[in-house]
């Protein structure tokens, strides 16, 4: 969540929309891809091991946004 609200506060949509698209899939495949292959314990493994990628993603684009925000800083506008 600490994550996806840094991408929001500095309007990295297009880098939001991947993550939660990478997340989704994630959660997805690992949920019945753990599912059928050990059943509903596999599949809670799937989630968490999904889970785990998905905030890596997170983590990872906000670190890049980071630095692409401090290397094209907003012009400081005065007026006197």
């Amino acid at each position: 969540t600490g994550a996806a609200a840094g991408l929001r506060a500095l309007g990295a949509a297009r880098r939001s929309l991947r993550c939660q698209l990478f997340a989704s899939a994630c959660y997805v495949g690992g949920g019945l891809g753990g599912a059928a292959a050990a059943g509903t314990a596999g599949s809670a493994w799937g989630v968490a091991a999904a889970t785990l990628s998905g905030s890596a993603v997170w983590w990872l684009q906000l670190r890049s946004a980071l630095r692409e925000h401090h290397h094209n800083p907003v012009p400081e506008v005065r007026t006197s």
